[in-house]
């Protein structure tokens, strides 16, 4: 890996860690009287089945069993060597459902969700807490689910869980809002017009993998021009000209934990128009991080932006909210921070502050986006060295 001062050395999981989350998740479950719980994970939405076994999926899916005193991860049968070599607490077993069509398995021992239930549970277990939200299930999962119990969702659990950060956690996430840093400057450094966005997309891809990121959170964003109103575009074959508002965005996933560092310049000599339209996304931005402090109402981070917008005449341009949890996805961690936000800032969070500004008649759009750190002492950090205000 290319060494770099701003990328320290930093802890590893152990098994215990593991260990405790599942204690934590069985002590849930017993108070909601239930006797075994099912998560399930996909590449497009990871994170419940690595937050407990330490397995993040790839190209398969996968999920877990958690009983009263196994861990049972169960995915397609490709995956147990991939278990074998990222797993940290478990014992794998394919599970038929997950079979690829046509496949010549030879004699790989296969189990239904019937057999595994039964087998760890016995025959009367009563109901199935699913663990992980409705909306990211698939149908079959769920009808897989049915057909050996009554199925309870007690997706808040893992919600809950994963939203406080331990202090491993945390330190993966430092390390990721680095690389973020260095992947974006690399692309702030190299933009050309005549270039194309994807060439553009692949010097910060290029920097992540270089830093350890094996993954990411979200596609490297390049958007430039009009592109910018797609919000979360990829990075295209467009070419970029001189005085394109061009949006660039990086999320490294280190050890599983995802961060983001987004900005917006502009390509060549900018505007006063263009300056004037991108400091008031940054001036937001300031104003919303000066509101990001434990026993704050959270609202009040998305409402310091939106008032200021509002006062400046951009307030519709604004299309959602400011602040967000992260983790094991980009940004499908509990919790958001919006105007409608009901909870204050605990600690041991890393969140998101994000302006985002689309749809403007004259200049398109602009995100800006910084990681920051709320650690167990409700010392505030932000986790990025990456000029806000540079055009």
């Amino acid at each position: 890996m290319i060494k770099d001062e701003t990328l320290d050395d930093i802890a590893q999981f152990t098994v215990a860690e593991f260990e405790d989350r599942v204690a934590k998740v069985r002590k849930l479950l017993n108070s909601e009287n239930l006797k075994v719980g099912v998560a399930y994970s996909s590449p497009h939405v990871p994170g419940d089945v690595q937050y407990l076994t330490g397995y993040d999926t790839h190209i398969e899916c996968a999920l877990v069993i958690i009983t009263q005193d196994r861990v049972i991860p169960m995915g397609g049968a490709e995956g147990e060597a991939m278990f074998e070599d990222s797993g940290y607490l478990g014992e794998w077993r394919n599970l038929n459902s997950f079979e690829i069509p046509y496949q010549d398995y030879r004699d790989t021992r296969f189990w239904s969700l019937q057999e595994s239930l039964t087998d760890l549970v016995g025959v009367d277990f009563g109901k199935v807490g699913l663990l992980t939200s409705l909306n990211t299930v698939p149908v079959d999962v769920y009808q897989h689910l049915q057909s050996v119990g009554d199925v309870v969702d007690v997706s808040w659990i893992l919600r809950s869980s994963r939203y406080k950060k331990s202090v491993t956690e945390l330190s993966f996430y430092r390390r990721s809002s680095a690389i973020a840093t260095l992947a974006v400057r690399a692309m702030l450094d190299s933009i050309e017009s005549g270039m194309t966005e994807l060439e553009l997309a692949a010097i910060g891809d290029k920097r992540m993998k270089e830093l350890g990121a094996y993954s990411t959170g979200f596609e490297t964003m390049v958007c430039s021009g009009r592109r910018i109103n797609t919000i979360i575009g990829r990075a295209s074959e467009r070419r970029i000209e001189a005085g394109d508002m061009v949006l660039i965005g990086a999320s490294p996933r280190f050890r599983g934990y995802a961060s983001t560092v987004g900005r917006t310049v502009v390509a060549g000599s900018p505007t006063l128009e263009q300056v004037e339209f991108l400091k008031h996304g940054v001036t937001a931005l300031g104003l919303a991080a000066e509101q990001l402090f434990v026993g704050n109402a959270a609202r009040n981070i998305d409402l310091a932006a939106r008032n200021y917008l509002r006062s400046v005449g951009l307030e519709e341009y604004q299309v959602y909210g400011v602040g967000h949890g992260i983790g094991l996805s980009e940004c499908l961690e509990e919790k958001t921070a919006t105007a409608l936000s009901d909870y204050d800032i605990g600690t041991g969070l890393a969140m998101m502050l994000d302006v985002g500004l689309f749809n403007h008649k004259d200049f398109h759009g602009a995100r800006h986006e910084d990681p920051y750190l709320v650690g167990e002492d409700g010392h505030v950090e932000r986790l990025t060295d990456l000029n806000v205000g540079a055009y």
